[in-house]
């Protein structure tokens, strides 16, 4: 009887582990059902069918799949009438607020006489990107789309899109895994917050910058930016990824490497400048012989079939857009107003104006005024030094590179063109050994 009563509490002792065991499980359960409750709900909030066992890798390719749609490609403006008594071009802010605050002071910006237009990259490295916006939108600034705006707003289109309703980390998390759908979606960088945070009529306000802006009489020469455009192209022919990224023009077309090829704004002032202007048909007649206008052409033939010819429904508005800006071709646009190029800093040519003055690296941001051509700057603090430092030493080092190379073919030149040494007299060569041999 004692043995038995010893196993007996072995036994009750076990069953009470059992239960605590049973107990833990049943809860993990339910914890488990709460959270796939909760993505379902996600789920529900991107219009997903939560009945679907291959709804998560529809959720997963709707991400990476994702594309914004383009810029528009041109804005023809119109001045209205009494037109501004001035048109205010101003350069690269990058969230620079205050400095942007100031620069209107010194040029005594009057709201309703003046005009105010930004040549893109009002948002990232600066301090204040949404305080930035809110006050262009509140002086009803004109501006064209630049690279870095661009990426805010094709973050915002992702987050309300397949994006909407992913915690941050969760992002992150597909940012790792490469499941983002541009490889320039990167948290770190500052777009993704700038874009989360920015209020709905900002983010409106700033999504409706085109690529490039026109303008009309007087200015009718005049086209403003953000990167530049390629000389070899008719302005409905441009593509607006390079109108905003664009520095050079290499083997390949354009290109935002500094280094390859060379600056879109010399063979602007090249092949343009004695043409009086961008016209797609004197372009046609002067340049017939080069292959790039041979493939616009063709585009532009085959882009004149009209929707009919492709389903495609961005094929179709690509070709609507162009039918609404092909009359532009025979403008003759001449003087282009620019940004996007710190590392060239200001760039004040005759038919060509670059604005970015590196505000944000320490430099200065820009105004230049119609009419007068008035340029006024204001100065401003350092607010990321690394990046401009980074690229002075790149271009200094290319400088460098580039000058010995130079110096090497002068010396060549040069002892190509010197007589050979005159060959030492034997007699000579056998009384200087003899000396030697005597000392």
């Amino acid at each position: 009887m004692p043995v038995a009563r010893r196993h007996r509490g072995k036994a009750v002792l076990l069953l009470a582990v059992l239960a605590i065991a049973y107990m833990l499980m049943s809860s993990n359960s339910s914890d488990k059902g709460d959270e796939s409750a909760a993505a379902l709900r996600r789920r529900a909030d991107k219009g997903g069918d939560s009945n679907s066992s291959s709804e998560s890798a529809g959720d997963s390719d709707a991400v990476k799949s994702f594309r914004a749609p383009e810029p528009q490609l041109i804005d023809n403006k119109a001045l209205g009438s009494p037109g501004p008594e001035r048109l205010i071009f101003i350069g690269d802010i990058h969230g620079s607020v205050n400095e942007f605050n100031k620069l209107l002071e010194t040029v005594n910006f009057k709201q309703g006489s003046d005009q105010i237009i930004l040549v893109g990259d009002l948002v990232a490295k600066g301090p204040d990107s949404l305080g930035v916006v809110n006050k262009a939108r509140s002086i009803g600034a004109w501006g064209t789309r630049g690279n870095h705006d661009d990426r805010v707003i094709r973050w915002r289109q992702f987050l309300d899109g397949p994006g909407k309703g992913l915690s941050e980390d969760e992002i992150q998390s597909l940012e790792d895994s490469g499941g983002l759908p541009y490889d320039d979606f990167k948290i770190s960088k500052g777009h993704y917050d700038i874009a989360a945070n920015m209020p709905t009529c900002d983010y409106l306000y700033l999504a409706d910058f085109p690529a490039i802006i026109t303008l009309p009489s007087p200015y009718d020469q005049w086209v403003v930016v953000h990167g530049g455009l390629d000389p070899s192209k008719a302005i409905s022919q441009q593509s607006a990824e390079d109108v905003m990224t664009v520095r050079n023009i290499g083997p390949d077309g354009p290109t935002s490497e500094t280094d390859v090829g060379d600056a879109w704004f010399d063979l602007w002032a090249e092949q343009i400048g004695p043409l009086g202007g961008l016209s797609a048909s004197s372009l046609m007649e002067d340049m017939s012989s080069s292959t790039v206008i041979s493939k616009v052409v063709s585009a532009s033939s085959s882009e004149a079939d009209g929707p009919e010819a492709s389903g495609d429904p961005e094929s179709s508005n690509r070709k609507r857009q162009v039918a609404n800006s092909t009359s532009l071709d025979e403008k003759q646009f001449k003087k282009i107003i620019y940004g996007h190029d710190a590392s060239r800093a200001l760039q004040i040519h005759d038919i060509t104006k670059g604005l970015d003055s590196r505000c944000v690296y320490g430099g200065q941001l820009t105004a230049f005024i119609l009419p007068g051509e008035e340029l006024v700057q204001v100065d401003c603090p350092n607010y990321d030094g690394d990046d401009v430092a980074t690229s002075d030493n790149r271009r200094r080092r290319r400088d460098r590179m580039v000058l010995r190379a130079k110096e090497l073919q002068a010396r060549r030149r040069a002892r190509r063109r010197s007589p050979p040494p005159r060959p030492v007299p034997k007699e000579r060569l056998a009384n200087a050994r003899r000396r030697r041999v005597e000392i």
